[in-house]
C-alpha cells in the first residue's frame, strides 16, 4: 500500500499502523486475494454465495479485521450470505479503474451495506453511502463516547467490536435487510414526489 501511495503524486501520504498481536489468515484456504491486493484501496476477501444475498460490508483495521476473518466459517454456518470487502484507502480504490471499483464495491454494494471499524464512524464516511448504513454500522465510537483505554482485548471489547459482537451485528444487518431496503426506497419515492417520508 506505501508503495502504491508513493507511486502517485500526493503531497502527503498518511499512515495509519497499529500491529496488535493479530493471527494472520491463511488466505489461499480462506480464499482471500493476497496481501498485496491492499495496495488497489479495497478488495472483495469474501465473494457472495449462491443464494440470497444479504448485503454489503465494509471492513477496516487489524483488529477488525481479524475478528471478522474469525468468523467467517460462521457467516457460511449461520447462511449469513454477505460480501465481505476489505475497505483500506478509499483515496488508492478511487485511483482503480472502474470496471474494478465496480467488481468490488458497485452502487448497489454501497447502497445495501454496512461498515465495520476499530476506527471512529465520521472516518469511514468514504464508505458509509447514507445514514441506513451509518446506523447498522459497527464502530469504536458506537455509542458517541471515547474508549476508556486499557489492553487490545479490552478496548475490542468495550468498543463491541468482538468475534462475537460483529457476528450479532451481521445478523441484525442481514435479517433487517428488506426493512433497510424499504425504507431507502420509501425515501427515493418521497424524493421524487417532493415530500418528506
Amino acid at each position: 500500500m506505501l508503495a502504491a501511495a508513493l507511486r502517485q503524486r500526493a503531497p502527503i501520504v498518511a499512515l495509519h499502523l497499529t500491529r496488535p498481536a493479530v493471527t494472520i489468515p491463511d488466505r489461499a484456504a480462506l480464499g482471500m486475494p493476497s496481501h498485496f491486493a491492499a495496495a488497489r484501496g479495497a478488495y472483495v476477501m469474501r465473494p457472495y454465495r449462491e443464494g440470497p444475498r444479504g448485503g454489503t460490508v465494509f471492513v477496516q483495521g487489524t483488529s477488525t479485521t481479524a475478528n471478522v476473518v474469525r468468523i467467517l466459517p460462521e457467516l457460511d454456518a449461520c447462511g449469513l450470505n454477505v460480501k465481505v470487502v476489505a475497505a483500506i484507502s478509499p483515496q488508492l480504490f478511487a485511483l482503480q479503474d472502474a470496471a474494478y471499483r465496480r467488481s468490488v464495491a458497485s452502487e448497489a454494494d454501497r447502497v445495501d451495506a454496512m461498515v465495520i471499524s476499530n476506527r471512529a464512524r465520521r472516518v469511514m464516511r468514504d464508505w458509509i453511502e447514507n445514514g441506513v448504513v451509518a446506523e447498522y454500522s459497527l464502530t469504536s465510537d458506537r455509542d458517541d463516547r471515547w474508549r476508556t483505554g486499557g489492553t487490545v482485548d479490552e478496548v475490542v471489547a468495550e468498543a463491541q467490536l468482538s468475534p462475537e459482537h460483529l457476528l450479532a451485528g451481521i445478523e441484525r444487518f442481514v435479517r433487517d435487510r428488506d426493512e433497510r431496503l424499504g425504507r431507502l426506497a420509501r425515501a427515493v419515492d418521497a424524493a421524487r414526489q417532493g415530500d418528506e417520508p
